[in-house]
């Protein structure tokens, strides 16, 4: 798998699990749109629950992993 792959993969996965968590952020809460997930726990009701804030884990593990990968092929040798 070519690096530009699987950035595109991970990029990817993250799209979906950030739809997901706007999906149950919404059902939750109202209004709750994508500049809601920059401050979540504005909302007490997402702050106790259990699902928004294993889905949010997961979110942020993947942009962790992202910045890892991206971290990696940077310092990796050339040829």
């Amino acid at each position: 798998m070519q690096a530009s792959e699987l950035i595109f993969e991970i990029e990817k996965a993250i799209s979906y699990q950030k739809e997901k968590l706007l999906l149950i952020g919404q059902k939750k809460v109202q209004p709750f749109t994508e500049e809601e997930l920059n401050q979540p726990f504005d909302w007490p009701a997402l702050a106790k629950d259990e699902e928004f804030l294993y889905e949010e884990g997961v979110y942020h593990g993947q942009l962790g992993m992202l910045s890892l990968v991206r971290s990696l092929l940077k310092e990796a040798p050339v040829g």
